[in-house]
């Protein structure tokens, strides 16, 4: 006897399985169609349909189909491998002062300028063609271009107060001569003062002790730090070495930034805009078709 619940009109089940197993076929087929012709616009549609289709091509309801696209994810590492080489080509030119590092497969360390002490300054994520700049040496350098609107640069305040905290030190190693015989006098009038003290000694001789003993107390904290003030001079002048250097370095910074874009908010405008900027680049060569060799 037939199945009463058989519905013929929804398709087999095997029919299911045959669709999806075909489409999962044509999706690695065309990615590695794709990789084989060197069309890396293609590859990155393949990866990301969703974004490629509205920045691109400027469709927004189209959706990734994640249990597709995820039959690549254990070749992240390799697919970012592959398709560094144009990305940091054509960074080359865009980005003249970024430099790259691969420190392991398709990860990419970027460092900014190669003069000495120059600074690591992110990663390159190939991918998702993006900057992950590291957020506190971006900060500085951002800030930095605000002080610069001021004629001030990134360190001067703490410069300024360290120098500051050097003369203060500086000066109590040259009074210590003066100190010691400003204690030495202090010292003997709170000795007069103590003996002519009584047991009814009044209010005002009482302060006049007090403020003595609070001078002496003083000098004796100022003789304390002198002891260590040479030790801490020559720290504060490291850190301001240090901060000069920084200085430095952000200053070439930006001038680089200057130089290539204009201003930091045009520097800032073509990150963001990177993914299609590249991506029309592509697409600018042979429809996307990039070959190994050089063009």
């Amino acid at each position: 006897m037939a199945n009463e619940n058989f519905d013929s009109r929804k398709p087999d089940v095997g029919t299911l399985i045959s669709q999806a197993v075909s489409k999962k076929i044509e999706y690695l087929s065309a990615l590695k169609q794709a990789v084989a012709d060197h069309q890396d616009a293609k590859v990155y549609e393949l990866l990301d349909n969703q974004r490629y289709a509205a920045e691109i091509e400027h469709r927004e309801q189209q959706k990734n189909d994640a249990g597709i696209m995820n039959l690549v994810d254990d070749l992240a590492d390799q697919l970012s491998n592959y398709l560094s080489k144009n990305l940091i080509d054509y960074l080359g030119k865009a980005y003249p002062f970024f430099y790259y590092e691969e420190y392991q497969t398709g990860h990419y360390r970027i460092y900014f300028g190669n003069w000495w002490d120059r600074r690591q300054f992110g990663e390159l994520d190939v991918l998702n063609v993006r900057f992950v700049f590291n957020q506190d040496e971006y900060k500085k350098l951002s800030e930095s271009f605000k002080l610069s609107e001021e004629g001030k640069k990134y360190n001067s305040a703490r410069i300024e107060q360290l120098s500051q905290d050097n003369d203060h030190l500086q000066g109590l190693i040259d009074s210590s001569t003066e100190r010691e015989q400003e204690r030495a006098r202090l010292q003997n009038e709170l000795k007069d003062a103590t003996s002519r003290s009584g047991l009814f000694e009044s209010s005002k001789n009482k302060e006049a002790r007090q403020d003595i003993v609070d001078q002496i107390s003083k000098l004796e904290d100022e003789a304390e730090e002198a002891r260590g003030a040479k030790a801490k001079i020559k720290e504060n002048n490291q850190e301001v070495l240090e901060l000069s250097k920084e200085n430095t370095i952000l200053s070439y910074e930006q001038k680089s930034i200057l130089d290539v874009f204009g201003s930091f908010e045009d520097f800032e405008l073509a990150n963001r805009n990177l993914y299609a900027n590249y991506l029309k680049h592509l697409s600018g060569h042979d429809d996307g078709k990039q070959v190994a060799d050089n063009e």
